[in-house]
């Protein structure tokens, strides 16, 4: 395998620019949490949400003025990794992946509940068609002018990396020069209660903040990775995905079988406070946490993840090796490893 990292870019609820995002989760910086509520119950959930301020350039693009959330950070993210690469999409065969696990949930809630209140004709033909998966991937390619493939692929937070092999395998086809590889999540109160009844949602206290014990702040943002061959950054070592897992311990066998291949010496982790962080328990040598500051947003986690193992690369660390576990909560397990 002959890719690698060459552009970077992300929407996180600590901001976009890499390096200060960068050094924010290296230090464990810990930004507060924005509640969301449930309007029929009124449960509240901490949420890390996304800055708007932060997303003035592309609010303003006449695409997205009446897109979902999830499509400005995704299309934010990968705009910003275009950038960091110096890559003009106009002169050059560009491919893009899009991953999601929940995918655009805000307006689909609100384009079924209208039809659920008062009928099928009363379904948006503004709201619909955000209700699909490939809409993000829609948005970037038209605002990148992007005329290749364009594919969404959609799972748990291991979707991340199954995006990543896809983009792999069409670089490695030789028909692309480049490819772009997105991940973004929106944050709505129907995801927390969906997980919450799994018991892996952290429910707010009294004072806005988490209880202290099981479960994950749920978050929002985005990820992208400009890939292509022949250097120019990170390299993509090797590829662990489409394992599968009925318990904790099928999924700790799994990772620790992939770490022990990679032989990498430090671990991105995707530990974020619920009982799928048991799966990494077996693994040694240092590791990093960015779940603990950005919060779980999934599959654009995973992509972060990947992300942060590629900036500890560029900073040439004593581990030249890089290893990023994914446990997904509907049973799929995966990993990458990267090397400078």
């Amino acid at each position: 395998m002959n890719v690698c990292i060459q552009g970077l870019g992300w929407v996180t609820p600590l901001g976009r620019d890499l390096s200060a995002v960068w050094q924010a989760v290296r230090n464990g910086t810990v930004p507060q949490p924005s509640l969301l509520e449930n309007p029929f119950n009124g449960r509240t959930f901490p949420v890390r949400r996304i800055d708007p301020a932060t997303l003035t350039d592309v609010a303003r693009l006449p695409r997205l003025r009446r897109s979902s959330v999830i499509s400005h950070f995704a299309v934010a993210a990968a705009q910003d990794a275009l950038r960091d690469a110096g890559c003009d999409p106009l002169t050059e065969r560009l491919a893009v992946v899009f991953a999601a696990t929940n995918g655009g949930v805000i307006y689909t809630r609100r384009f079924f509940e209208e039809v659920s209140k008062s009928g099928t004709q009363a379904g948006s033909p503004l709201l619909f068609p955000e209700t699909v998966y490939n809409a993000p991937a829609s948005h970037i390619a038209a605002t990148a002018g992007v005329t290749g493939t364009v594919t969404t692929i959609v799972n748990d937070a291991t979707a991340g990396i199954d995006a990543l092999a896809a983009a792999c395998d069409l670089l490695e086809s030789g028909t692309f020069d480049r490819c772009l590889l997105v991940a973004a999540e929106e944050s709505d109160w129907a995801i927390c209660e969906a997980y919450a009844a799994w018991k892996l949602d952290a429910v707010a206290s009294p004072s806005g903040l988490p209880p202290s014990g099981l479960g994950a702040v749920f978050a929002e943002g985005a990820a992208a990775l400009l890939l292509g061959g022949g250097g120019g950054g990170p390299a993509i070592d090797r590829i662990f995905n489409g394992a599968t897992f009925r318990s904790i311990g099928e999924a700790r066998r799994s990772i620790a079988d992939f770490a022990a291949q990679a032989g990498a010496g430090m671990t991105i982790s995707s530990v974020s406070g619920t009982r799928f962080d048991e799966a990494e328990a077996d693994l040694a040598g240092p590791r990093l946490a960015p779940k603990i500051s950005l919060g779980e947003a999934f599959a654009a986690s995973t992509v972060m993840q990947i992300a942060c193992a590629a900036l500890a690369l560029r900073e040439k660390p004593e581990n030249d090796r890089m290893f990023v576990p994914a446990v997904g909560f509907h049973g799929q397990v995966a990993a990458v490893s990267l090397r400078a």
